[in-house]
């Protein structure tokens, strides 16, 4: 059994936002300076960076709901590997209409397949280990409290946390940053100061 007491843990992150001038890299760049203080090692998928291909295809779709035989994508297998190779798994986006990017949707219909996320029908078991901790930082142009109120930010959790990691993590992290778009003033502040609480995140790794 891994014991997480004596070794350092490591994470993955998954990032996916199209600017470097946002916010939410300001947020990806305070995570990470935070996990190498506490020297945490990582890795990190930056899904525009690398031009993840979002777009899943006949066969893989053919895959996963009509069973017909596809070997898995290479860079699908090197996310797998990756996710396999860690121990907290962390994803750093905005919400584009109130949900990832598509780029991370996609991510999500190609990498977690029937025999990694899910068992699948011809009897392998999932592959995808579980998790010690899964963080979600997301940033979002509307007031956390008006999120609330209407209720989208218990249908994040729904989406995010009890279906994407259904089963596959110990522990479940949700952080909201919020107002990041509207209001040159508050952008500039919210900027220094998520900055620092991506950072304290960060350093509070397990």
């Amino acid at each position: 059994m891994d014991n997480m007491l004596n070794r350092t843990p490591k994470v993955h992150i998954v990032y996916c936002h199209p600017s470097e001038k946002s916010i939410t890299n300001t947020i990806k760049q305070g995570y990470i300076d935070g996990l190498e203080e506490i020297n945490i090692s990582y890795t990190i998928t930056d899904l525009y960076g690398s031009n993840f291909n979002s777009d899943i295809t006949e066969e893989e779709y053919l895959r996963e709901n009509n069973n017909i035989p596809c070997p898995l994508a290479e860079d699908v297998l090197l996310e797998q590997e990756r996710i396999n190779n860690a121990d907290i798994l962390t994803f750093i986006f905005p919400l584009f209409w109130m949900d990832a990017p598509a780029k991370l949707v996609g991510y999500f219909a190609r990498v977690f397949t029937k025999g990694f996320k899910y068992d699948h029908e011809n009897g392998s078991k999932s592959a995808m280990k579980i998790m010690k901790e899964t963080n979600f930082l997301i940033s979002a142009g509307s007031n956390y409290d008006e999120l609330n109120h209407d209720g989208k930010l218990k249908a994040l959790k729904t989406i995010f946390v009890e279906d994407r990691m259904a089963g596959k993590t110990e522990k479940t992290n949700m952080h909201i940053f919020d107002e990041t778009t509207y209001h040159k003033e508050l952008i500039l502040k919210n900027r220094k100061n998520y900055a620092l609480k991506a950072k304290k995140i960060g350093k509070n790794t397990i």
